[in-house]
């Protein structure tokens, strides 16, 4: 095949020509492999030069294999390394930029939203276009997504829509159900708070919905964040319960987890606060009459209010969030292949549509046991504490199966799923550091993780104040030590897992 063309051969000229494009393609491929993998900016210089050293003496020992006169053998090797090398140098850049366009999607800025929804009684079969001169039913609370959404129906349907306010969603379904309004205009997470108020947990069955559409949600919170040089910072991670596939969209935060982050000592504390907790919210800082509200209402306003309404809380900055919706993260999870969690406890899911069993140690999950685990509370004595548990457990085993080779073979539709599922504040810049910086140290880190507790409570709150709602009473003992592990970790020291030293679990 090395030889040159022969004259009388036209076969054999074929050959030496379809051997010679294969190896210029190789070369090219492995030149693009090593510009590509130096692009993501995650490789050092030490793995720079060994990735170009590698790939250098790869082509020259291919070329000189396809090249040979003198070993028939050699040139046959030669040329079939070369064939499969283009296609390994393919795979290695189809992923780079898989894995870099999926990062890019993750960190891109994108406008937060609310679907807001026209919602009728179940019996009533009227649409939208016979609903136009009706009085519709809004929220005093969510007055900025209401005004945006009536104007959007005003636009498209040539109209003026008449609406009349109600204090909470409790007093909106009332109205409605009473044929006080003919209709309602609500954003829909707004209504989810009706599953835990009693009397109210089958309300949204008794509704039909009309029509659905997104309104950009308006923000003041400050954009500006840390330097990227800034060897600490603090990330909200937000497990939103939103049923809307836009991963943007506000929801309940049913997951608030602050993690301080110190690069230089390596060190990482994992903060859970409970979802109930009555905390005052950002928005009405500064307001002494305002009610506090559960922290997971503060979804219902913004992934920035919850994120503010926790920095206030514990008097820190926070420079980012990390949110995730749980709905699709069932999609990563079928996409790894499933995942292993050791259960502390056997229980049944109360929640679940079907059955679901998980026993003491430990349990294979697919996406659809592992959603319906992280999100299970009722089961458990403890409540939301034990749930904090279950949800670190879950996101600690899609970390390792993630850093597996296991995922090499779903590769893309692990990319696919990740990118409808999470979305971040972080610069992109600043994750690829902290990998380069990983890949080039390889140190372990120090994750500790640690639960603020409290006891149960009825109390009005700022989102339904016409009606007692359960919330969990902080114990100011557990913030304070909170507030002095983030300032630990802060201050460079090496802290330890203060849960190790407790015997009882926090009360609920």
């Amino acid at each position: 095949m090395g030889k040159y063309p022969n004259k009388k051969s036209g076969r054999l000229g074929f050959d030496f020509f379809l051997n010679k494009l294969a190896l210029i393609a190789f070369t090219l491929l492995g030149g693009y492999l090593v510009y590509t993998a130096v692009s993501t900016q995650m490789l050092d210089a030490l793995r720079i030069g060994l990735l170009c050293g590698v790939v250098a003496i790869t082509v020259i020992v291919v070329w000189w294999l396809s090249l040979t006169r003198t070993k028939p053998v050699r040139l046959a090797i030669g040329s079939v390394l070369a064939m499969i090398l283009c296609l390994v140098f393919a795979v290695g850049i189809r992923y780079i930029h898989l894995g870099m366009e999926t990062l890019n999607n993750i960190t891109a800025e994108e406008d937060e939203t609310s679907l807001m929804t026209v919602y009728v009684r179940a019996d009533d079969d009227r649409e939208m276009e016979d609903l136009l001169t009706e009085t519709f039913g809004t929220l005093a609370n969510d007055k900025a997504n209401t005004l945006a959404a009536v104007q959007q129906l005003d636009e498209k349907y040539s109209a003026m829509l008449v609406t009349e306010t109600y204090t909470s969603p409790t007093e909106l379904v009332d109205a409605l159900n009473d044929e006080k309004v003919d209709a309602i205009l609500v954003n829909q997470g707004q209504l989810s708070v009706l599953e835990d108020m009693e009397g109210y947990e089958e309300a949204l069955t008794e509704l039909r919905e009309v029509e659905s559409f997104h309104v950009v949600v308006e923000t003041d919170s400050d954009k500006t964040s840390i330097s990227h040089e800034d060897a600490v910072f603090s990330v909200y991670i937000s497990g939103s319960d939103s049923r809307d596939s836009n991963i943007m969209a506000t929801g309940r935060s049913d997951v608030n987890i602050i993690a301080t982050v110190n690069t230089e000592t390596r060190q990482v504390l994992l903060l859970n606060t409970p979802r109930d907790f009555y905390v005052p919210l950002a928005r009405n800082e500064g307001d002494e009459h305002a009610l506090n509200d559960k922290l997971t209402h503060a979804g219902l306003y913004g992934v920035d209010e919850s994120k503010d309404t926790l920095a206030q809380y514990y008097g820190i900055d926070i420079d980012y969030y990390f949110r995730v919706n749980f709905t699709g993260f069932e999609k990563i999870i079928d996409a790894l292949g499933g995942i292993e969690v050791d259960s502390e406890h056997d229980f049944y899911s109360t929640i679940s549509p079907t059955p679901i069993h998980y026993t003491e140690g430990i349990n294979k999950l697919g996406g659809y046991e592992a959603l319906y685990y992280v999100r299970e509370r009722y089961a458990f004595v403890n409540g939301d504490y034990q749930r904090g548990i279950n949800q670190m457990q879950v996101i600690k085993a899609v970390a390792e199966k993630a850093m597996s080779p296991a995922v090499l073979p779903g590769f893309t539709s692990l990319m696919d799923a990740v990118s409808g599922c999470f979305k971040t504040s972080i610069p992109t810049d600043l994750i690829t550091a902290l990998v380069r910086d990983q890949l080039a140290n390889g140190d372990d880190w120090n994750i500790v993780t640690y639960y603020v507790s409290g006891t149960g409570s009825s109390e009005y709150t700022y989102s339904i104040p016409s009606q007692r709602a359960y919330v969990t009473i902080p114990d100011e003992s557990t913030v304070e030590m909170a507030k002095d592990l983030m300032q630990q970790v802060r201050d460079g020291q090496v802290i330890v897992d203060p849960n190790a030293e407790e015997s009882d679990a926090p009360s609920y």
